[in-house]
């Protein structure tokens, strides 16, 4: 059955699938996190539902409970959700009309929906089904994060095994992205990029590699000759 057969809701959640997958015992060691520093288990859906940011909230709690300064804070916030600066210049966010939903929409990108987004068609995607898919996938990060407050610390996790589920779900998104991407010259360009600024310090390798990244892109998309599509449309050599 084709996907214009489905309803957006039903769209977004099988898109959001491979998300909920790896976000329910991430969102639980979220909790346990939580709990183990000494904050209330309530604390933890107002987090997920208001500081929705993976890795970003694994920082914040020990930095609360260590009582940081606001300032150090949102430095730190900064600094690590930089990236989703440059997650806006492709995201196909004015396929969302309403504001408030658009609102929600930006607040509700993360890595892994960008990823599930982006490998796409945009012919396909519409902003009813981006917007269920960030629904699902936010419902699924903060399922998880009570379930994992609520455990707290009666049942030991190894933090190895987070890091694994993370990496793991990273590399299925990545193949996934790659499959549906007939030309791959952006990855290449990706892999080459990523690994040639490996020298850099983990602080700043980050923000200066899709930077970069960025940059090469553009540079490659105005050196790409443009070609007549039958439709009358036009299409560049950019994959």
């Amino acid at each position: 059955m084709s996907a214009a057969t489905h309803s957006p809701l039903v769209l977004g959640a099988r898109d959001a699938l491979p998300v909920a997958l790896g976000y329910i015992p991430l969102g639980m060691g979220m909790g346990m996190t939580l709990t183990g520093a000494g904050l209330d288990w309530w604390w933890a859906p107002i987090f997920s539902l208001f500081m929705y940011a993976g890795s970003m909230q694994y920082l914040v709690v020990p930095m609360i409970a260590a009582r940081e300064p606001i300032a150090a804070i949102a430095l730190a916030t900064l600094l690590i959700q930089f990236r989703h600066v440059f997650y806006g210049i492709s995201f196909p966010l004015d396929l969302v009309k309403n504001k408030a939903a658009r609102i929600y929409s930006i607040h509700a990108l993360t890595d892994e929906v960008y990823a599930v987004i982006a490998s796409k068609p945009k012919a396909e995607l519409t902003g009813e089904r981006m917007l269920w898919t960030q629904v699902f996938a936010h419902a699924t990060w903060t399922i998880g994060c009570t379930l994992g407050a609520l455990i707290g610390l009666a049942v030991p996790i190894d933090a190895r095994i987070l890091s694994f589920v993370l990496t793991s779900l990273f590399v299925v998104l990545m193949l996934e992205a790659y499959l549906a991407n007939r030309a791959r010259f952006d990855f290449a360009l990706a892999a080459v990029v990523g690994v040639a600024l490996l020298v850099l310090p983990g602080s700043i390798y980050l923000p200066v590699a899709l930077a970069t990244l960025t940059v090469a892109l553009l540079i490659v998309s105005r050196l790409k000759p443009v070609t007549a599509m039958p439709d009358g449309g036009r299409k560049d050599g950019m994959p």
